[in-house]
C-alpha cells in the first residue's frame, strides 16, 4: 500500500480479575494510513460526517491485530500509562473511538491486505 508511513498506537482494554478493573495496554503499529475526513454538505444536509480512517497493512490475516469497537487509535505512539480514556482523549486530539473494523484479506498477490478502521 502506497502512503503507509505513519505510526498508529492501539489502545485497549483487558480485564484485570485480581483488581477487577480494566487495564489499558498498547499496541503500536508501524507504517500505517491516518486520515481525517471533514464534513461534506450538499444544499441543506450533511451527505458524510467527520470521521477518522485507518488502514493498517498487513501480509496474512495471522498478523493482523485483533481490533474491536470501543477500543481507542493515537496517531502516533501514545503514552497511556495510569490514563483513562477521557485522559488519553483529552491528551491526544488526533485520537478517536473505533466505531468500524474490516478485515480485507482477500487480495491475490496479497500487496493491498489490510485492516481498515474508521471511528469518530
Amino acid at each position: 500500500m502506497l502512503d503507509t508511513d505513519q505510526v498508529i498506537t492501539h489502545v485497549y482494554s483487558v480485564y484485570d480479575r485480581a483488581t477487577r478493573t480494566n487495564v489499558h495496554k498498547k499496541e503500536v503499529l508501524t507504517g500505517s494510513w491516518f486520515r481525517k475526513s471533514q464534513v461534506t454538505i450538499e444544499g441543506k444536509s450533511a451527505v458524510s460526517a467527520d470521521a477518522v480512517i485507518v488502514r493498517i497493512p498487513v501480509a496474512t490475516a495471522a498478523d493482523a491485530p485483533v481490533i474491536k469497537v470501543t477500543d481507542c487509535m493515537v496517531l502516533g505512539d501514545a503514552d497511556i500509562e495510569c490514563k483513562t480514556l477521557a485522559d488519553i482523549k483529552k491528551a491526544y486530539p488526533e485520537c478517536f473511538e473505533v466505531q468500524s473494523v474490516t478485515y480485507n484479506m482477500h487480495s491475490v498477490s496479497g500487496y493491498s491486505n489490510h485492516v481498515r478502521v474508521s471511528g469518530s
